[in-house]
């Protein structure tokens, strides 16, 4: 079975990863891809993750070398649904202004929220079958051996 489809075409669920061991979850095409790497869509949960992480690394390493997410909750709109603007800060280009360097993340339709596509160099993260060989997060079984993914990193339903 592969990821979860969407309600687009094309689309998959699955896990992605920046070159180091945390994941998160996503939704992507895995066609639409800058220099080979994929451009993955979020919750706004896995948003305020990636927002945690993004801030802690900046702290740990400096602002220069590590862009951040915001997520900014204001209440609730005339209908009563949660208003929340999520904020990309890139600091290492701080120089040429904040405007420069502040993009405002819109959801899609779907409320989900594409952080670092075309920028940032997301892959799709992998697990390690029995058989040894290492396979997409969202195919299951293996495509080898017919061995299933144990559900460490299960896609929430």
């Amino acid at each position: 079975m592969t990821g979860s489809p969407t309600t687009h075409p094309g689309l998959i669920r699955t896990r992605v990863t920046l070159d180091g061991p945390r994941s998160y979850e996503a939704v992507l095409n895995p066609s639409n891809r800058w220099n080979g790497f994929v451009s993955p869509l979020f919750t706004l949960d896995t948003v305020r993750q990636l927002a945690t992480d993004t801030q802690t690394m900046a702290t740990e390493y400096g602002h220069d070398c590590a862009d951040t997410v915001h997520v900014i909750d204001g209440g609730t709109d005339t209908e009563g649904a949660p208003v929340t603007v999520v904020l990309h800060i890139r600091w290492q280009y701080i120089e040429e202004g904040p405007a420069e360097i502040t993009s405002i993340i819109t959801p899609t339709t779907d409320r989900l929220y594409g952080i670092g596509g075309w920028e940032w160099t997301w892959s799709i993260a992998t697990w390690e079958c029995a058989c040894g060989r290492w396979i997409d997060h969202h195919i299951t079984p293996c495509t080898h051996c017919g061995r299933d993914r144990t559900d460490d990193f299960a896609l929430a339903a």
